[in-house]
């Protein structure tokens, strides 16, 4: 049997080296280069424990941020773009997220584009008083492509935090994870659980990952780095429900899903691909009465 499964992984190898095509990694989606999480997340912490904790205050009580996941930008971010334009044109909205899965191809180009329209060159809005920043998480092919390096360049951190101040005074807390490679890890885990840990000086909660918990239906193309390991999932979903997370958001499976459990809602975002027909997002609305979300579809890019 491991005979077998070394043919097909020699295989499919040969055939992306004939292929000469920088969109395909399959080798990388069986040995992904790179640094692994566990040394990945010590890089991610020393560069918050240097540069502070981020924290957007002065906004209404009721407020919303955008998120998407799965970009998969090659050379023309038109769809990043015109996600952030919708969300720097609304009045409500303070800040967007995207959840992993940067880059379609390897090299630094998806980066380079992404981070200019995130900067402004391209998506700016109205309003030159806001905030409008746009916070992002490492995914899959951002590390099997061998992106790792590019993606440390222009985002720096793939675990940390974010504190929204209202103006009466309200605290919100976003947690950001790394789970590139289809885990947390140990140090990542630890260190969510310290965080968790001042959960009652908040008012909201919302936790960001790529990879997802579960999934209700199956798609053969993303088994390489599918769910994280059952065991994991357990950890999470009793570290979740006993912290009173608001919010768990997830990526990675290109469609829309939704659970409800212990509590805590579990959303997976569609996916803003450039080769997907409906792409779409989700507009988040935090208040005193908690946190919901709804699905908006990207329209008239």
């Amino acid at each position: 049997m491991k005979t077998n499964i070394k043919i097909i992984i020699a295989a499919a190898l040969a055939t992306v080296s004939f292929s000469a095509c920088n969109r395909l990694d399959i080798g990388g989606m069986f040995f992904s280069g790179g640094s692994h999480t566990e040394a990945r997340v010590a890089r991610w912490l020393e560069w918050n424990e240097a540069h502070g904790d981020n924290v957007i205050s002065g906004v209404p009580d009721s407020y919303s941020f955008y998120a998407c996941s799965d970009v998969h930008v090659t050379d023309n971010p038109e769809r990043v773009a015109k996600f952030l334009i919708d969300e720097r044109t609304d009045p409500s909205a303070q800040f967007s997220i995207i959840m992993g899965d940067l880059a379609n191809e390897s090299g630094e180009e998806p980066f380079r584009q992404i981070n200019r329209v995130i900067t402004g060159n391209g998506a700016t809005g109205p309003n030159p008083t806001r905030h409008d920043t746009c916070f992002c998480i490492i995914g899959n092919h951002d590390i099997y492509f061998d992106c790792e390096e590019y993606y440390e360049k222009y985002f720096h951190t793939s675990t940390y935090t974010l504190t929204v101040e209202t103006v009466s005074g309200a605290k919100d807390l976003f947690i950001f994870l790394d789970s590139g490679n289809a885990t947390h890890g140990r140090r990542q885990t630890d260190w969510l659980r310290q965080v968790l840990e001042q959960r009652s000086e908040y008012r909201n909660c919302v936790v960001c990952t790529h990879t997802c918990l579960f999934r209700n239906s199956y798609d053969y193309s993303t088994t390489p780095a599918a769910s994280l390991p059952q065991e994991e999932c357990y950890e999470l979903l009793d570290m979740m429900s006993e912290n009173n997370v608001n919010l768990f958001m997830m990526g990675h499976f290109h469609h829309r899903e939704s659970h409800e459990i212990g509590g805590v809602k579990y959303v997976m975002t569609d996916n803003l691909n450039e080769e997907a027909e409906t792409p779409s997002y989700l507009v988040v609305n935090c208040s005193n009465s908690g946190v919901d979300y709804r699905y908006q579809d990207l329209v008239n890019f």
